[in-house]
């Protein structure tokens, strides 16, 4: 399957993009003092309730799973497939699951009819790359034991990051992901790629300074370029499997995502992009979009033959 994109950004994109700003997140992620007081405020907070209306829709629960609680999202019917998908929130490794991880993973769950189950790993201050590295890929074990099957391993933003790293280091093991989807992934936390600063004026909600400080504390006592923090570093991407990526172009985090889905194809890489014009940070989440839902027919026939075991 070949990739798609936008021409053009949708009136309704072009409105929510201008309301972006009001949510105050770049004014947070501008300012140091800010960015370290949005840390120390989110230590210690419990992932967002789901709408009402999801419980009557959705089959929901929680399991562990391996050494990780989990949120399990399965469709009302029960008649979903015995595959899952792991879905890694964003949230600059620090937020808890957001109410816009739930508008995100429901739209898959109807769109794909698939099992999402959605890891509570653990966060900044106490949470780092390391430790995931550890527990993400046993709790992939177990889901795969489980299903009899190698699980979709995905998410937006800093859980995108997460999954790429968990993939590499996966690479030619038991129980590697038989697919990557990455929403706006967050590749690199040092943000050096040269045109950052120019789509960090573009981009609507997101700021380096802010974004860096808490890769840096992500990162723990690895280097925040050390592969297993950054992918982008990777330097190599052979024998990753078949991935997915959707990113805005109006994303601080583009550039990164644009060049990894080039390097990972000229490694050989089965890689295809849904590229939304103007789109802003992690737009699918905006679930009603034109874009959003563009994006979901576009994924659900590329991974259409990954839920048959």
């Amino acid at each position: 399957m070949t990739d798609a994109w936008t021409a053009r950004a949708s009136p309704q994109l072009r409105a929510v993009s201008l309301l972006l700003p009001a949510l105050r997140y770049k004014g947070i992620l501008t300012s140091e003092e800010r960015t370290l007081r949005n840390i120390a405020a989110s230590a210690g907070a419990t992932p967002a309730r789901p709408p009402a209306a999801y419980r009557r829709e959705f089959r929901l629960g929680r399991e562990r799973l391996g050494p990780l609680p989990a949120l399990v999202i399965e469709p009302g019917s029960g008649a979903g497939s015995a595959r899952s998908f792991v879905w890694l929130h964003g949230g600059g490794y620090v937020h808890q699951f957001e109410h816009a991880h739930w508008w995100l993973v429901a739209s898959l769950v109807r769109q794909l009819g698939v099992r999402v189950v959605a890891p509570d790993y653990a966060l900044v201050p106490g949470g780092t790359a390391g430790r995931a590295l550890d527990e993400v890929p046993a709790l992939l074990e177990a889901v795969a034991d489980r299903d009899g099957a190698e699980p979709v391993l995905g998410g937006d933003s800093a859980g995108g990051g997460l999954a790429v790293a968990i993939a590499l280091a996966l690479r030619g093991r038991p129980h590697a992901p038989a697919h990557l989807v990455l929403a706006a992934p967050w590749l690199d936390v040092t943000l050096r790629h040269p045109e950052v600063p120019v789509f960090e004026r573009r981009d609507p909600s997101l700021a380096a300074k802010g974004l860096r400080i808490s890769g840096h504390r992500w990162a723990g006592g690895l280097d925040p370029a050390d592969p297993r923090v950054s992918p982008a570093f990777a330097g190599d991407y052979r024998g990753l499997p078949p991935t997915s990526l959707l990113i805005g172009t109006r994303d601080l985090l583009y550039p990164d995502a644009r060049d990894f889905a080039a390097s990972a194809r000229r490694d050989g890489v089965d890689v295809a992009t849904f590229t939304a014009a103007d789109g802003f940070h992690v737009f699918a989440a905006a679930t009603r979009l034109p874009e959003a839902r563009a994006a979901r027919r576009w994924l659900a026939e590329r991974l259409q033959d990954y839920w048959v075991v």
